[in-house]
């Protein structure tokens, strides 16, 4: 069952109302387009503003807001996997205390998360680079050694040789 009402926020407050006409036309093109980006871009051609966090093939958060008739804002959150939010704005004098109060903190947390992700692969990275030099060997997303994997599974050869070894000489 497809829900056919959306979040609004009117006054400093959330309710819930049916869908308005310009997003039931973005329904229907995207059932008949299969694409609900170009639906979105067909019914509302005017974005206001577009956020990332993190990188667009794989963002951690995303915002899009676009103009609605009547100078309102639909607005979309995601959460870099699947959509979170959708809320209307339809009074543009509600915009700004939306904005502040629910917009900038859910992006000041995903910009935290991708930051604190930043730092800790730069992290491994100098690491790996002060441990075994030019930095050649060192996986740059991860920032792991190419040299520690080579010495743990020449660890792990060596191990296992040792246990074939007593075994053998258990069995003899």
């Amino acid at each position: 069952m497809i829900d056919d009402r959306i979040v609004v926020y009117r006054a400093g407050a959330f309710t819930s109302e049916p869908h308005p006409p310009w997003l039931i036309e973005i329904h229907r093109l995207a059932d008949e387009r299969r694409d609900w980006d170009v639906a979105v871009r067909a019914v509302l051609p005017r974005v206001t503003a577009r956020l990332v966090i993190g990188y667009d093939a794989f963002p951690l958060g995303e915002l899009r807001a676009d103009r609605t008739p009547g100078g309102g804002q639909y607005v979309q959150l995601s959460d870099g996997e699947a959509l979170f939010s959708e809320v209307w704005v339809p009074d543009p004098a509600d915009w700004l205390t939306f904005n502040t109060h629910y917009i900038e903190p859910f992006m000041l947390t995903r910009a935290t998360l991708h930051q604190a992700d930043q730092i800790d692969r730069l992290g491994n990275a100098l690491i790996s680079f002060a441990r075994h030099g030019e930095g050649k060997h060192i996986d740059r997303d991860t920032g792991e050694s190419h040299i520690d994997h080579r010495e743990d599974r020449e660890r792990r050869k060596r191990g296992q040789d040792t246990e074939r070894a007593a075994s053998t000489m258990t069995a003899t």
